[in-house]
């Protein structure tokens, strides 16, 4: 039996060690893309504080629920309508009183979170978005772990009362279990799959809590260790342009040790060879590129000529991509015709607010001749239109080898596709926690964003409904769950080890 020995890498958080990195990108984006004068913020500020009328938030919320039910795939796709009738009306009776943008926002986004659908969302008014940018929110940077909220990183200047690795027991006096229970229902996801959202959570949290919970600028926070008395620090927020050049002390062993765990695989496509070539780790951030069809090909033929008989599929983080290319790295692990997509469906060819939806002329043909009606209702498309619904050849360069693949919460769409394919194939043995996108598939593809005409809040309504060709197995509210559950755990970052990678490295070593 061959021993490989735990080493490191970037993806003991998977999805994690990306955030981490990944929010310095956020922060900026936001508050670049978002900046304004200071006359033009004066007056955004005060139309974000200006509340809705009744009248107002009523027909936003209409026109929402009336663009729902006459485009989304998914409406129905676990909940009856006549349950779907019965939340819009309850959510709608909350609209009682005159009401703020963001929270108008809480209760949009409770609504659509109860479609249960992650790619359904709604994201705040451009005046808010500039508003919540400038505002000073929580000063730390968080990961959700078993339903607590560990530090992340230290986003104060020069605090060195709370460390990363530390847990959040309380925020202003509201106990972290209460924060997060409030958060929870604001959240898309696919089916009933718990994973995703607290990542997203996890993401986002500044933004949530000041969104959703209280827009407070000071923050009296306890934490503690795992052993350890608690410890208080009462702290000023900080707006994203500082959470982008603070640099504090107490995150610099973090910071190294992310620096050590992500190394090779910082590009969106990665692969390196471990002990003598015996075992090949491939990272995919998502599944997007020009050269991703030859980046691909070229990998399995190094593989084949390597004779690697293990490879660690790294799916930790990915967020999807395009469909073509998940079908194409699937063909490189199989060795017969395969079935990626059993069916797709779309609701409507011809919807009430094709303008609105960006449905140019020439789409709407396209639609009329690579659509087939679908005796239950609205159309199917067809393989001319998506060619993942034809049957998928293997590739010229197959791998034979033994495979295992890393997921957590981060692994949706496009990615937790391949691993509902890899799971029915039975290609390959899970590690990690469970994908936080559907094993049955997903409401996708097209995905317009329209605007409601009151509060400025902006919709995004899917277009198709995917379905994949995993038929008699997995679990239709479920997403892949893994086959060695290896929770993510912030201490083992700090102490620079992969969990995930560990396992499936002494797996490969039987």
């Amino acid at each position: 039996m061959t021993s490989f020995p735990a080493i490191p890498h970037r993806g003991a958080l998977g999805n994690a060690v990306s955030r981490a990195f990944g929010f310095l990108l956020l922060y900026g984006m936001m508050a670049g893309a978002l900046a304004c004068p200071a006359v033009t913020f004066s007056l955004e500020t005060k139309a974000h504080a200006t509340e809705l009328t009744p009248a107002e938030l009523q027909l936003d919320f209409d026109q929402m629920r009336s663009m729902l039910e006459e485009v989304h795939p998914g409406l129905y796709r676990y909940s009856t309508k006549a349950s779907m009738d019965r939340m819009f009306q309850s959510e709608r009776s909350k609209l009682n009183r005159p009401m703020t943008r963001p929270e108008f926002w809480t209760i949009a986004s409770q609504t659509v979170s109860q479609i249960r659908c992650g790619h359904t969302k709604v994201s705040m008014d451009d005046a808010s978005r500039d508003v919540m940018s400038e505002a000073r929110k929580f000063p730390f940077r968080v990961l959700i772990e078993n339903h607590r909220i560990k530090v992340l990183f230290n986003d104060t200047p020069d605090n060195k009362t709370i460390r990363p690795g530390m847990e959040i027991t309380k925020v202003n006096n509201h106990k972290a279990a209460e924060i997060l229970h409030r958060l929870l229902p604001l959240v898309p996801g696919d089916g009933d799959i718990e994973t995703g959202k607290w990542n997203e959570i996890g993401n986002l949290f500044a933004q949530y809590y000041w969104l959703a919970f209280e827009q407070s600028t000071e923050f009296t926070v306890e934490a503690r260790n795992s052993s350890g008395p608690r410890v208080f620090a009462h702290l000023p927020g900080i707006t994203d342009s500082e959470r982008r050049t603070n640099h504090n002390i107490v995150n610099d062993a973090i910071r190294a040790k992310l620096r050590e765990l992500r190394g090779w695989s910082s590009d969106n496509l990665a692969m390196r060879f471990l002990y003598g070539g015996k075992v090949a780790e491939i990272h995919i951030g998502h599944f997007v590129g020009d050269n991703f069809s030859q980046w691909a090909k070229t990998i399995f033929e190094t593989l084949q000529q390597k004779q690697t008989k293990v490879l660690i599929l790294d799916l930790r983080g990915n967020g999807g991509g395009e469909d073509k290319y998940v079908s194409l790295f699937l063909s490189f692990l199989v060795n017969k015709p395969f079935r990626y997509l059993d069916h797709v469906d779309i609701k409507t060819i011809t919807p009430s607010f094709q303008d609105q939806l960006g449905w140019s002329a020439d789409f709407a043909t396209i639609l009329k001749e690579r659509t087939v009606p679908n005796p239950s209702g609205g159309y199917h498309l067809t393989a001319q239109m998506l060619p993942g619904l034809a049957d998928q050849p293997p590739a010229d360069h197959t791998f034979q080898g033994s495979v295992f693949v890393l997921i957590d919460g981060g692994s949706f769409s496009g990615a937790a596709d391949l691993a509902a394919l890899i799971h029915h194939l039975k290609r390959g043995k899970f590690i990690g926690e469970e994908t936080g996108g559907g094993y049955y598939g997903n409401s996708s593809g097209k995905l317009p964003t329209v605007t409601l005409p009151n509060s400025g809040l902006k919709l995004q309504i899917p277009l198709y409904g995917y379905w994949n060709a995993v038929a008699g197995d997995g679990d239709e509210r479920r997403g892949t769950r893994p086959d060695y559950l290896v929770p993510t755990d912030i201490s083992a970052v700090l102490k620079g080890q992969d969990q995930q990678l560990n396992t499936a490295l002494k797996l490969a070593g039987r």
